[in-house]
């Protein structure tokens, strides 16, 4: 199973890149083909799907060799961070069929108002959210790069393990799609 992590965000300092690390190791040890897609490799300014780019085009390459997606993001002002909008906005019928996991972080509320946010758009691109998890207190979570909690450890593990049921169940889906994608290249 190939699983993509979406670190999104670009701000410096940020702690979530602490918890998507944590989250692509955790997916290898489980035998997962992991990659991170960090947004701050896909700075872009606008959201123009007619005007590819080529980190445009690398970032749909990726997301279609993806049998499901983890978005690693803090909540910002109730939502989720801008640069992170605009990547998931580059493409559109590449996330169909895709079973997401939502991993929230936050120093302190856990990102409620995130997961709901995120859970919303992803179902408008098209995508499944099937698990989530709260990062909550995250400067207290972490020694170094080394998680202390391991009730965290466990909630990740089944985020994943519900991903692969719904990404071997929606594999027909993501199927018919990227055929359909590839014959509607081809004809262009």
């Amino acid at each position: 199973m190939k699983v993509k992590i979406i670190l999104g965000t670009a701000r410096e300092g940020r702690k979530s890149e602490r918890v998507a690390g944590y989250v692509l190791k955790k997916a290898r040890e489980l035998g997962w083909e992991a990659e991170l897609i960090d947004v701050r490799d896909y700075l872009l300014g606008y959201t123009h799907r007619w005007k590819v780019t080529p980190e445009m085009e690398k970032y749909r390459g990726r997301i279609l060799e993806a049998d499901a997606l983890v978005i690693v993001a803090p909540e910002y002002n109730g939502s989720y961070p801008g640069e992170l909008k605009i990547l998931l906005d580059t493409i559109f019928d590449e996330y169909e069929g895709l079973p997401v996991g939502i991993v929230t972080v936050s120093v302190v509320t856990g990102g409620t108002r995130l997961l709901q946010e995120l859970r919303l758009a992803s179902v408008n691109y098209r995508m499944l959210p099937v698990a989530q998890v709260l990062f909550h207190n995250v400067d207290d979570l972490f020694d170094g790069e080394e998680l202390k909690d391991e009730k965290y450890t466990e909630r990740v593990e089944r985020l994943f393990r519900t991903l692969e049921r719904y990404a071997k169940a929606l594999k027909p889906i993501r199927d018919e799609v990227r055929r359909n994608l590839i014959e509607k290249a081809e004809r262009l």
